[in-house]
């Protein structure tokens, strides 16, 4: 990485450390004592990430925040930019599919003297034609109900832990209408489905084996009743990190839809709310150029 001198930093104020500028160029100094000159830009709103991205054009782009700052950057960066991962967030889910370290001075040092390489991504449509990339997942149905629950505070002070009590909230306190997931000439009936571009979720959880994120496939999970992740053999699945396709249905391809007739379905894309069904999901195979 040393041959690319040419680096923005791009830190969220609402992912703890990232807020303080001072803390973001003290390790952009480490860089720049490697020979890389460095440009630390703070996002200001929603997507605000995605501009800077996109304006930082094909040089390295750090994304020093969570996945939702990851997201952002992704969907703002150029083809030949190569997105650098400075994880500051809750779950950090795509710096652990790269299986990058997780202190800021680990994450630094690969930036510094890692490699590169190409990475799958997925793409969301909604009904009016708007697209979003996700590095790692999209959630169909209960997890969008409990990404909408966890407040920024909440996810600051709880960390993991606000996302657990939310979902027990929304597991007993919310009905979910089916939902319709087709692929190709096949039709399957769920209440909860995950897209997976990846094997982590929401942390070191696991929703698939690994090497999905170079496959070329996405793979759909998916689960008939929300109340059966309370199962015990499920339930402690989910707790010993097994992956949760063990349990459930599950199939990969290219490009699924899904829909439900008369109910407002929401979807998370990354850890972030983005719309509601009816959506199609496609993979966009090394699509992203990262550190790793």
């Amino acid at each position: 990485m040393k041959s690319n001198p040419d680096t923005v930093i791009i830190g969220n104020p609402n992912s703890g450390r990232a807020g303080d500028q001072d803390f973001l160029e003290r390790h952009a100094d480490v860089l720049r004592a490697e020979g890389l000159t460095v440009e630390v830009l703070n996002t200001e709103r929603p997507d605000h990430a995605t501009e800077l991205a996109a304006a930082a054009g094909d040089r390295l782009v750090v994304a020093a925040g969570g996945d939702g700052t990851v997201n952002e950057v992704v969907n703002g960066l150029s083809p030949q930019a190569t997105l650098g991962i400075l994880p500051l967030g809750t779950a950090n889910v795509l710096a652990r599919e790269l299986g990058l370290p997780l202190d800021v001075e680990g994450a630094c040092r690969r930036i510094l003297d890692g490699g590169e390489t190409r990475v799958d991504l997925g793409v969301a449509t909604d009904a009016d034609g708007a697209e979003r990339r996700f590095a790692c997942m999209a959630g169909i149905g209960f997890d969008a109900k409990v990404v909408g629950e966890v407040s920024p505070r909440q996810k600051r002070y709880l960390r993991g832990l606000a996302f657990q009590v939310a979902a027990f909230r929304v597991l007993f306190m919310n009905r979910f209408p089916p939902v319709e997931i087709t692929a190709g000439d096949r039709s399957h009936v769920a209440r909860f489905a995950i897209i997976a571009n990846g094997h982590y979720y929401g942390g070191d959880y696991k929703v698939t084996g690994p090497g999905l994120l170079t496959s070329g496939r996405l793979e759909t999970v998916l689960v008939e009743r929300v109340g059966s992740l309370l199962r015990p053999d499920v339930f402690w699945g989910i707790i010993f990190r097994r992956p949760l396709n063990n349990k459930m249905e599950s199939f990969t391809a290219g490009e699924v839809s899904a829909r439900s007739a008369g109910a407002h379905v929401p979807v998370q894309i990354d850890g972030e709310l983005w719309g509601e069904l009816p959506m199609s999901f496609r993979v966009d195979p090394a699509a992203l150029r990262v550190v790793c």
